[in-house]
């Protein structure tokens, strides 16, 4: 048995889940961002393939309604393999229909599998950023995207330049449907209608700082060169997460972690403490003697207790005199000499028990 066990990561344990597999196998295959469909996932459904709206036809892992479903399969279904279901949907008087009860209802319950629902979320995904792209006259951002996934594209660029010219207006007075069916983002626990910023900021909160598109190895997003990647971590934007930044990036400050942690480093002073210097001569136990006789070894020159002069060519720490061995005559008057400490002591002698 192993004293210590290492959790899975993150990775594995979204590589177990069945769930997450097909939501990364749908990002690949449509060029959408894995962690766009996956907090888009998250936000619909709780990962749930078989989740159910009270309010609305939404089924499923991206909680698609009816026309939609209908719409996407109607045309992405011949390139992911349902020609046949993609046959049979036809359009009457506006709205898509298929003639055979049936095969409506078969159709409408591939919803329920995350395979084929992360292929059409991620279709859907592009479709709508390139309607957003085209109505704003710029990339849309990730939460702006998921306010396309829940409003349409054309709702979602309503909504979102309405955020921008009039923040006060109520949102529900513009989206009465979507507002009936998403009361939550629409109104708050009190049953006050929000304003479009407050639905903008609510739709756009479980995507901040969300990659969007698949990315290349080089690490841009894919199909756009120009687009910066978006980071995922939201902890690892400038302002945030000082303590870490040094783990993941190469800017930022170059001095030691803390004055405590450079502290335990420094060799002790004459007046025995252990103040940190910047200086890296006084650092990690230097090799500083006080006999003039010994400053001086191989090519380089040692400095003396009080100066903090740099070495010449860097060379292993030298054991500190409070911890060698007490030798005979060695010890100064007035200062006792501390040796190792004997483990032997807290050793368990062998005898009768």
């Amino acid at each position: 048995m192993f004293l210590f066990t290492t959790p899975p990561s993150r990775e594995t344990q979204a590589a177990a889940n069945p769930v997450v597999s097909a939501i990364r196998e749908g990002a690949e295959r449509t060029g959408t961002g894995f962690d766009y469909l996956l907090k888009t996932a998250q936000r619909e459904s709780a990962l749930a393939p078989d989740a159910k709206a009270k309010s609305s036809s939404a089924t499923g892992l991206f909680q698609f309604i009816e026309q939609t479903w209908l719409s996407m399969v109607k045309q992405e279904g011949p390139k992911q393999g349902l020609q046949n279901y993609a046959d049979a949907i036809s359009e009457n008087g506006g709205r898509l229909t298929v003639s055979d009860p049936a095969l409506r209802e078969k159709i409408l319950q591939l919803r329920n599998d995350p395979q084929v629902a992360a292929v059409m979320a991620g279709a859907l995904t592009q479709k709508n950023r390139d309607q957003l792209s085209g109505a704003l006259g710029r990339q849309p951002q990730a939460g702006e995207l998921y306010m396309a996934h829940v409003l349409g594209a054309r709702g979602a660029a309503d909504l979102i330049k309405a955020a921008a010219s009039d923040p006060s207006r109520v949102a529900a007075r513009d989206f009465p449907d979507a507002a009936a069916a998403n009361r939550g983002i629409f109104y708050d626990k009190a049953g006050r209608a929000r304003s479009v910023q407050e639905v903008y900021g609510v739709l756009a909160a479980s995507h901040a700082s969300t990659q969007i598109a698949a990315t290349t190895a080089s690490g841009s997003a894919a199909g756009d060169d120009s687009m910066p990647v978006t980071e995922i971590a939201a902890a690892l934007q400038p302002g945030r997460a000082h303590g870490l930044i040094g783990l993941f990036s190469t800017g930022g400050s170059r001095e030691p972690v803390s004055k405590a942690v450079s502290n335990l480093w420094t060799s002790p002073r004459a007046n025995g403490t252990r103040t940190a210097s910047l200086d890296g001569a006084e650092r990690y136990f230097p090799r500083i003697k006080s006999d003039a006789s010994t400053a001086v070894e191989g090519a380089a020159a040692r400095p003396s207790e009080g100066q903090g002069a740099a070495v010449a060519a860097p060379l292993p720490p030298q054991r500190p005199a409070d911890l060698s061995l007490p030798q005979a005559g060695a010890a100064q008057a007035g200062k006792p000499r501390r040796g190792p400490l004997n483990l032997s002591s807290f050793m368990l002698q062998g005898g009768d028990a």
